[in-house]
């Protein structure tokens, strides 16, 4: 079995150590033919960039070629050189450790110190190009006299002027015979810390006239002058290069198709990941069983909507994979939304604040109604004091860069009824739909309590017992049943029995809300219209059950291998001072109409071969909660 690389992305370590390695330099070749000289490469955090930057250090690195020739051996690359192998001197910045805690001056500080350490870095492999004057601050160790040249404020106050006198000193080196290649790695990690917790910092820092956009000016003009031939860039938003120097990158290559897969995994390679780690003969859990349960939970992302895969979160499956073994494959582990992956419900929040109030709640109930969310991705997103907030495509295109949101493919788009001419942005998959779920009872004073470890429902799973569910609902009627709306209450009611599930079942089942309805392969559906294009409603906090036909509330898959399935339909009235006679004939028109939707939604291509299928009316009405098998 190979060790899994989880927490480090060096790239040496892992091919010299026996870790797994899922092999993207492919890529290579497909990155050269976009012709991009300086290229922004935007995906999520812990999505594989520092992998693929280090992977293009030791492909085009000069003084690398040995050690990449070792390294690539046994890749794809090795058997389809491309002209640009080995042909640069690579400069690398990785800006991922800047910590944000501790104010302007000292995160500036830390900006130098990552631009000397790349600096440095460069001379450990071109020590014949460090300038005599450097050397003679301490002959007997050039690499020590590089750093104490550059770290004196006095001479190099910031990053541009350090940057500025290395490229000066290389250009005038008449005998060099490459051209300098600049990667630089998460470039704006520290600002997006900043931007999440104080815009007003961001605004300080990422100003066109500050420190940051006189860097990246610098930079630009040694491209410009064919010192600095190729620059390749990762992080996560737009925003920082948008507000500090806008127009500098030539090519954004996370909107290109064929890169689409460029960073994750796909269904292929989580399989490889799989086999590779785990050992099958111990784990009673076959591959594709595993690839299933990280599918719903880490899987989704498309970065160009006619993408050929969606692609999983690396890091998550890693860390799953790792879990699994670390139980000793006794069971597979649960979902845990409390903090993984440095994606947590904090940053969630604070990014979600900078978009105005009404624009966030349409966003919100876009994501809790499961409908697709258009947006126009705005040409340019930026923060340039603390008191700018975002509208809804700013707002939707931060998020969706940071990974909350991800384009739904065209054919999602038709099925339903959209405008293709526009980008549909959608939640990927499991996590972030309870991460969302939590956002949004927590902003409507609901104690996430109630959802996260309160009740064990795994028997639900083994046998048709309803019981401790029964005492769950109790506690979220106490807590949501509180409104007069009943398309709301509804759907929050169905909102926090998803989420309940979701979160105190294990792996017993797959979950979902507003099932769309098959019959011979086609969705089932009536002319009802859906919501506006726009997607604004009149009423920002109105939270609508499905106006089509053919979706059930919420599905319930068994995935044991054996034991009970379910499918629920909610019902919901709040008219207190109805008479009895009429409460009485609402409930059972209620529950006739509930019956005729649930005989309807069995005759699903899947559902109606589901074995030990449990159909339930969930209702509430005027005070009381009713659960009811049809059988």
């Amino acid at each position: 079995m190979k060790l899994l690389p989880d927490a480090f992305s060096n790239f040496r370590k892992i091919i010299k150590n026996n870790y797994v390695y899922i092999d993207k330099t492919h890529y290579i070749q497909k990155y050269e033919n976009t012709g991009a000289m300086v290229s922004l490469f935007l995906r999520p955090r812990r999505f594989g960039k520092t992998m693929f930057a280090e992977i293009l250090r030791y492909y085009y690195d000069k003084a690398l070629t040995a050690e990449g020739d070792d390294l690539f051996k046994e890749t794809w690359i090795a058997s389809h050189p491309t002209p640009y192998k080995n042909s640069y001197g690579v400069v690398k910045f990785d800006f991922s450790g800047i910590q944000v805690n501790s104010g302007v001056n000292v995160i500036m500080r830390l900006f130098i110190d990552c631009v000397i350490d790349g600096v440095v870095d460069f001379y450990k492999r071109y020590p014949d190009l460090i300038p005599p004057n450097i050397i003679s601050m301490c002959p007997d160790n050039k690499f020590k006299a590089v750093r104490l040249y550059y770290s004196d404020n006095s001479i190099f106050p910031t990053a541009t002027t350090v940057l500025r006198d290395f490229l000066s000193d290389f250009s005038a080196n008449l005998d060099n015979q490459f051209k300098i290649m600049v990667i630089i790695d998460e470039y704006d990690n520290f600002t997006n810390d900043l931007l999440s917790r104080d815009p007003g910092q961001f605004a300080h820092i990422a100003r066109k006239e500050g420190e940051v956009g006189a860097f990246y000016n610098a930079l630009r003009y040694y491209n410009q002058s064919d010192i600095v031939d190729r620059i390749f860039i990762t992080g996560v938003l737009p925003v920082t290069m948008d507000t500090a120097v806008s127009g500098f990158v030539s090519s954004k290559l996370s909107q290109i198709p064929v890169l689409n897969s460029l960073a994750g995994f796909t269904d292929d390679e989580v399989l490889e990941l799989v086999r590779e780690a785990v050992d099958l003969e111990r784990c009673p859990f076959s591959p594709e069983q595993l690839r299933d349960v990280m599918k719903a939970r880490y899987d989704g992302y498309r970065f160009s909507s006619v993408g050929r895969d969606t692609v999983y979160n690396p890091t998550l499956c890693i860390s799953f994979v790792n879990s699994v073994i670390y139980r000793d494959y006794q069971d597979i582990p649960e979902l845990d939304i409390s903090s993984a992956n440095d994606i947590d419900y904090q940053k969630l929040t604070g990014y979600l604040n900078l978009i105005n109030e009404k624009d966030r709640k349409t966003i919100i109930n876009a994501i809790i109604r499961r409908r697709l969310l258009p947006v126009v991705f705005p040409g340019a997103v930026k923060i340039t004091s603390k008191h700018d907030v975002l509208d809804r495509n700013q707002g939707s295109a931060i998020l969706y860069h940071l990974g909350f949101f991800t384009l739904a493919s065209e054919t999602e788009i038709r099925e339903e009824n959209k405008n293709s001419a526009r980008n549909h942005l959608k939640v990927p998959n499991e996590y972030f739909r309870l991460l969302f779920s939590r956002y949004y009872f927590q902003t409507r004073k609901i104690p996430w309590s109630i959802f996260e470890g309160s009740y064990d429902f795994r028997s639900l799973a083994v046998r048709n017992d309803l019981s401790v569910f029964k005492k769950f609902l109790r506690e979220i009627a106490r807590a949501i049943v509180n409104t007069d709306n009943a398309f709301q209450c509804e759907a929050q009611i169905g909102l926090a029995v998803y989420t309940a599930l979701a979160l105190n079942t294990g792996t017993a089942f797959r979950l979902i809300r507003e099932y769309a309805v098959k019959h011979d392969g086609k969705y089932v559906m009536t002319d009802t219209p859906d919501d506006d294009d726009d997607g604004q409603d009149e009423d920002d906090d109105f939270l609508s059950v499905s106006t089509r036909a053919g979706r059930a509330d919420l599905v319930v898959l068994n995935l044991t291998g054996k034991g009970p399935s379910y499918i629920f339909e909610f019902k919901y009235v709040r008219d207190t001072s109805s008479k009895d006679e009429t409460k009485e004939k609402v409930r059972e028109d209620l529950l006739e109409q509930a019956r005729k939707q649930l005989e309807f939604y069995v005759t699903d291509d899947d559902l109606r071969v589901t074995p030990d299928l449990h159909r339930y009316i969930l209702m509430y009405t005027y005070g009381e909660f009713f659960l009811q098998e049809v059988m």
